[in-house]
């Protein structure tokens, strides 16, 4: 059996999710809130002050603290099903369809958010390593369980939660340089779509 580790956003996706999921979970007097308190940390990020890791980390922080469970799981169920197949690559789930059809493990590694890649990821039948939002009783903290799973941490999390030995291949496709650990990891690996 093979191993098949798959960036989601802009690898399985032809754009971001993360993006038109937040403004799904606003309203727009909270939107505007958000622009002004969150503006230093965008012009950081885009300026290379910030890594994309705590810009993530602190637009969670500021979206979802104190959010109702229910009502943000019911907002990713529904952009699962309405949203995200929309903006699927169909190269991208042909090469998924193929891995299964092999009998590959297959896995998305992302640094969005499990609230609606585990229901994308449930109808096709593939395992998921992302961002976990933390919950206390019926709210989210904001924070992130295990912290944000960019960069290093897609390989370490892949690495505590496989063993990648007992594989005979391990191919991997990402888009960016968060991707490139994870990358690093496979013996057949694909960058933009073009094997490297």
């Amino acid at each position: 059996m093979n191993l098949a580790l798959f960036d989601f956003d802009e690898t399985i996706t032809h754009k971001d999710s993360f993006g038109p999921f937040l403004t799904l979970t606003v309203n727009p007097i909270q939107k505007y809130f958000y622009i002004v308190k969150l503006s230093p940390y965008f012009i950081g990020y885009k300026l290379k002050y910030i890594t994309d890791r705590t810009f993530r980390t602190k637009l969670c922080h500021t979206a979802f603290k104190n959010y109702p469970k229910d009502k943000l799981i019911k907002i990713g169920n529904e952009f699962a099903i309405h949203y995200l197949n929309k903006i699927i690559r169909s190269n991208a789930l042909e090469q998924i369809q193929w891995h299964l059809s092999q009998g590959d493990r297959v896995v998305v590694v992302s640094s969005s958010l499990d609230i609606y890649l585990k229901p994308w990821c449930q109808q096709y039948g593939l395992d998921l390593i992302c961002n976990e939002l933390e919950s206390t009783h019926d709210l989210y903290t904001g924070h992130l369980r295990h912290g944000d799973c960019g960069g290093i941490e897609k390989a370490n999390r892949i690495q505590q939660q496989y063993e990648l030995t007992d594989y005979n291949k391990i191919y991997a496709y990402g888009d960016s340089p968060n991707d490139h650990a994870m990358l690093a990891l496979a013996d057949i690996k694909f960058y933009q779509w073009q094997q490297v």
